[in-house]
């Protein structure tokens, strides 16, 4: 029974043992895991506090430190002078009070040794209104008993007072006390924190419109430059900043400036091989239409005629039956050729202009894809425009009604010519799937897509402007504006 007893409690005390080699290494697992969470919120509220900081313009940065420091400064200097302005007008007032107390104990000493009692009570009003800074005065004995007694009426109670002093009367067991009032200190104190409150003001107001000068001074180059970078990034390469002052700013503005001027020149130089590559494009576009024309289609022309004589000479219904179907088939080639040669080079924007060759493109392309399209014009004269600008609006309306069936999966498409005071616009809308048109040239790039690269690209070398407009499910607007060339 005893060793069954001690096995238990044996057990008991290892049970015990391990509960607490459990529990304890737990409750540092929580400590430590509560102090990272701890850590983890304290560091993403700083992360959060500089991110909102560096947000902030540089104006509002340096002004918002201006503003602190004046007010911790002029705080920090009004607190300052308080505090010790008043400290040492309260030791002098204490100081002056316990020599006014000796001298009244004194003198009330001597009456009291000449049996002039009742002239005590005087002595103290005459002490009492002579000093102005005693609160009240009495006399009183070993046991506290007041014998005589002398307040203010401006003194109710023991509020005013700031701090009690004694002087044994001298040869007697009495004590004369009085009560040192802080009225006049805290006036006087008040007075002074007041004009420094103001003065501070006055100076901290200086030094906010100073600092409002010199951040405007500070920050106004580097605005310029912002929206002159906004502005080179839009294609502004010929942006100059103003060089005002040889400090970093002024460093900083010539250092844009050359490079502004290295990435115009960079700019013409691509402007130039680029209009040279399409130039050279549409020059082999037209010989391969040329070619097309003149010896393909003339040779399947020779081919049907010769096809359509051999099978009125033939006697035999089943081969002019297959002559037949054979001259059908080359009808058909020819068709393709002369669709392909117009498509590559249409002979008619060079004869007769921009609104035919569109207009015709229009009803072929509607025709072949089996969509609606609608082609109107409108303020367009008969003065024509440059042959590269007619060519590029038409690559445009081109581009955007392969665009619209291709990719929008559109049914009906309008194009839409108008001529303005400054150009000629055109405008392509279709009633597609569209798309989100936000960020479209890094999505063509990302895409292989170079179509509508290269018209933006094409309207961009004449000094035209090209706009995408889309929203899912809402259809897809190009619209492409080539300027008119000025008047001799």
């Amino acid at each position: 029974m005893k060793r069954t007893r001690r096995r238990a409690i044996g057990l008991s005390e290892r049970h015990s043992g391990i509960g607490q080699c459990l529990r304890g290494p737990k409750r540092d697992f929580k400590l430590a895991d509560v102090w990272h969470k701890v850590a983890s919120g304290v560091g993403r509220t700083v992360r959060r506090l500089n991110e909102a900081l560096l947000g902030v313009p540089v104006f509002v940065k340096v002004m918002g430190i201006a503003l602190g420091m004046a007010v911790l400064l002029g705080g920090g200097m009004l607190w300052q002078l308080h505090r010790t302005w008043h400290g040492h007008l309260l030791r002098e007032l204490e100081q002056q009070a316990q020599r006014t107390v000796i001298e009244a104990a004194r003198h009330c000493a001597e009456l009291a040794r000449a049996g002039l009692d009742r002239d005590i009570g005087a002595e103290l009003r005459h002490r009492l209104e002579e000093s102005g800074d005693l609160a009240w005065l009495r006399l009183e004995d070993a046991d506290g008993v007041v014998l005589a007694e002398a307040r203010l009426e401006a003194a109710v109670g023991d509020g005013a007072v700031y701090r009690e002093v004694t002087a044994p009367l001298g040869g007697s067991p009495h004590r004369l006390r009085a009560g040192v009032s802080s009225a006049r200190v805290d006036r006087e104190v008040g007075w002074l924190t007041r004009r420094l409150a103001r003065t501070t003001a006055i100076i901290a107001l200086v030094g906010m419109v100073a600092a409002w000068w010199l951040t405007r001074i500070f920050a106004h180059p580097i605005e310029e430059l912002v929206g002159l970078a906004r502005a080179v990034q839009a294609g502004h390469y010929q942006s100059r900043a103003p060089v005002r002052a040889r400090d970093e700013v002024g460093e900083l503005a010539a250092a844009f400036n050359e490079m502004t001027e290295a990435l115009a020149q960079k700019e013409m130089a691509r402007q130039q091989l680029l209009r040279r590559v399409i130039d050279a494009g549409e020059e082999e576009r037209r010989r391969i239409a040329r070619e097309l024309h003149d010896h393909t289609g003339q040779a399947l022309t020779s081919q049907i005629a010769a096809l359509s004589a051999l099978e009125n000479r033939m006697e035999d219904a089943a081969v002019r039956a297959r002559l037949g179907e054979l001259r059908r088939h080359t009808e058909r080639m020819l068709e393709e050729v002369h669709n392909l040669s117009v498509a590559l080079r249409p002979s008619v924007l060079d004869d007769v202009g921009l609104t035919a060759a569109v207009r015709r493109h229009c009803r072929v392309f509607a025709e072949r894809a089996g969509i609606e399209v609608d082609c109107a014009e409108m303020g367009l004269e008969e003065q024509r425009l440059p042959g590269e600008a007619e060519l590029t609006l038409y690559r445009v309306v081109q581009e955007a009604l392969t665009n619209a069936v291709r990719h929008g999966r559109a049914t009906r498409v309008r194009v839409m010519l108008l001529g303005t005071d400054t150009g000629v616009l055109a405008c392509v809308q279709d009633n597609g799937c569209g798309f989100d048109a936000r960020q479209w040239q890094r999505r063509c790039l990302a895409e292989n897509r170079l179509g509508l690269l290269g018209i933006e690209e094409r309207v961009t070398l004449l000094g035209g402007t090209f706009c995408v407009e889309s929203q899912p499910g809402q259809g897809t607007c190009v619209l492409a504006e080539v300027p008119r060339p000025l008047s001799p």
